[in-house]
């Protein structure tokens, strides 16, 4: 528990949401505060990755980029939580919008400056990406739970989930933005782009939002109805060896 989950939620900072509900940021989230579609798809399919730099002017949806990596990872491995968790694990940005990774490493960096500046035996090193994290925690926890997958997900999971959407950014990197002017990171250009039948074409926003709630609706219904059988199943292993 971090301190401010003591305090209560309407004392928090707050956003509101497409449906007109108070959004608590960084606090607990309680049931039928976050619409799916409203409030997370179609804000995903309305929210550009990299910033809107597109060289086309167009907007290439945050949704698209997770439905991409959902049906790679669910033709890779047939599993559909795997392909449901890579469907969420940008769900949080639908509320709090995408925090680009260059933004957040310059935010460090003047974070840091501003901390040696003020002395930095003083003032304990405050981390960017946890504080992000800390806002997008209740998000994630509360959408995994409506697709019925624990949070947080297990650690093979997150992995997998990881490495594809390092791959999905080169790759989109590649189809999609003008010549870098300079390499990126060493992690980025070391990696092997995607093997794509086609070069990535951006849908339209609203496109993109129907096709991530299409899969959300469809794989979290048979992952709820997969930890149904599994629980029947399992109860039914008690009671047999009860009555031997």
């Amino acid at each position: 528990m971090k301190p401010g989950d003591t305090e209560p939620a309407r004392a928090a900072p707050w956003a509101q949401t497409a449906t007109g509900r108070a959004l608590p940021l960084g606090r607990a989230i309680e049931p039928g505060m976050l619409d799916i579609r409203r409030d997370i798809a179609i804000p995903l399919g309305n929210t550009g990755r990299f910033a809107n730099q597109m060289p086309t002017g167009v907007l290439y949806p945050v949704a698209q980029h997770c439905t991409i990596g959902a049906d790679l990872l669910l033709a890779q491995h047939n599993d559909y939580g795997l392909a449901l968790a890579f469907l969420l694990h940008e769900a949080h940005e639908g509320p709090l919008g995408d925090w680009t990774e260059p933004v957040v490493e310059a935010m460090q960096v003047e974070l840091d400056a501003m901390r040696e500046a003020a002395g930095a035996g003083l003032v304990p090193r405050i981390s960017i990406r946890e504080i992000k994290r800390r806002l997008a925690e209740p998000i994630d926890r509360y959408v995994h739970a409506l697709a019925g997958l624990p949070w947080p997900l297990p650690r093979h999971v997150r992995e997998l989930v990881h490495v594809m959407d390092r791959r999905m950014l080169r790759t989109e990197r590649d189809h999609l933005l003008a010549h870098p002017p300079r390499p990126w990171d060493d992690g980025i250009e070391r990696l092997q782009p995607l093997n794509l039948r086609h070069r990535i074409k951006v849908q339209k926003p609203a496109v993109a939002s129907e096709q991530w709630i299409l899969r959300f609706d469809q794989w979290s219904a048979r992952v709820h109805a997969e930890r149904v059988a599994d629980q029947t199943s399992l109860i039914a292993s008690r009671l047999r060896e009860a009555v031997e």
